[in-house]
């Protein structure tokens, strides 16, 4: 049997993760699993590549995969939920609202036949029946109208909850469970509409790609959850480094990316400098051994939007300029006019 055949029908996801060189991380073990069960169409395609041996597994392309196809897919099921829930709310309200209607139309008869049987009535008695099927009728509408009114109460609490819990989803749906950062679903969204903005204005679009040096040695060397805390410090140095105006975001694995309207390649670089300076001086210690991780440091590229540009043209000679910083000696910034005017020389 092939290595290929034999992937295929590997059935345990702790066995596969081992085949394919994966971290058994509770990610993948979700994300494999759920590869196994078969239940996600899009996660499968997306892992063929790897079960067939035609791409090799990294962390940073399961990362990608787990942001992209299950993440993603857990959101989109807890949407549908909280819709039937929403769609479940306002079916009681109304079937409320139709049996107040009956009872109103009811009541309405009631008095319309009161009045014709009183002045019908020949005696104390017949008036005294009269009055008491009066009070009945009125006492049973006002037993429905308090039902109603508790009823109501009740769901626009329910409403009130529902929409908290709508938007919990739609910050979950945007946001990078690990730094709290944008995650790169919402990163292509803001970079579409931010293209689109310059082009029409003419204003100026920075664009930035970073990425942590040497990253998967300090995951061999102290473990995942180093790892973690690594990306963390490096997420929590975009937050207080860039502007409100502009968004950071988790691009995938150890990799990070900012957008920044209305900034130039100077000013972009500036940022960017100025990060990978906290970065560099930061001493990082083991948080559960206070052993130290040695240097932190991180390479970034910069690329400025032009109006002829597709988002992915953005993109691409950012990650040649990081590229070109890695070659260079990692830990430092390179931007596209750094690398236009070297090949000119």
């Amino acid at each position: 049997m092939t290595q290929q055949a034999k992937t295929n029908t590997i059935k345990d996801p702790m066995e596969l993760m081992r085949s394919l060189g994966a971290n058994p991380s509770p990610k993948n073990y979700e994300m494999f699993y759920a590869f196994i069960q078969g239940s996600n169409r899009k996660l499968n395609i997306a892992f063929a590549p790897y079960v067939e041996g035609r791409e090799t597994w990294t962390e940073a392309k399961g990362e990608a995969l787990f942001e992209r196809h299950v993440s993603e897919n857990k959101l989109s099921n807890l949407l549908d939920v909280t819709t039937e829930e929403v769609r479940n709310e306002l079916n009681s309200v109304m079937q409320v609202l139709a049996q107040a209607g009956e009872d109103a139309t009811s009541y309405e008869k009631t008095l319309v036949g009161v009045g014709g049987s009183l002045q019908q009535a020949s005696d104390s008695r017949s008036v005294r029946d009269i009055v008491e099927h009066l009070v009945k009728a009125t006492a049973t509408m006002q037993d429905r109208s308090h039902d109603l009114e508790k009823k109501l109460a009740e769901t626009n609490q329910q409403v009130e909850t529902l929409q908290t819990n709508l938007e919990r989803v739609k910050v979950e749906a945007n946001t990078d469970a690990l730094t709290g950062l944008c995650n790169r679903k919402r990163l292509d969204d803001i970079l579409v509409q931010e293209t689109e903005l310059a082009r029409e204005d003419g204003s100026t679009l920075a664009f930035v790609l970073c990425d942590i040096d040497h990253f998967k040695r300090f995951n061999d060397t102290w473990g995942h959850q180093t790892g973690d805390q690594i990306i963390r410090f490096v997420s929590s140095t975009l937050r207080t480094k860039v502007s409100d105006r502009h968004t950071s975001a988790r691009y995938g694995g150890e990799e990070f990316a900012i957008i920044m309207p209305a900034t130039n390649m100077t000013s972009a670089a500036e940022v960017g400098e100025q990060i990978r300076k906290t970065i560099e001086r930061k001493k990082l210690v083991r948080k559960s051994t206070g052993e130290d991780l040695g240097r932190v440091t991180i390479s970034l590229g910069v690329s400025i939007f032009r109006d002829t540009d597709q988002v992915e043209d953005l993109i691409e000679r950012a990650d040649k300029a990081l590229y070109q910083s890695k070659q260079d000696g990692r830990n430092r910034i390179t931007t596209e006019d750094a690398m236009i005017a070297g090949k000119a020389a």
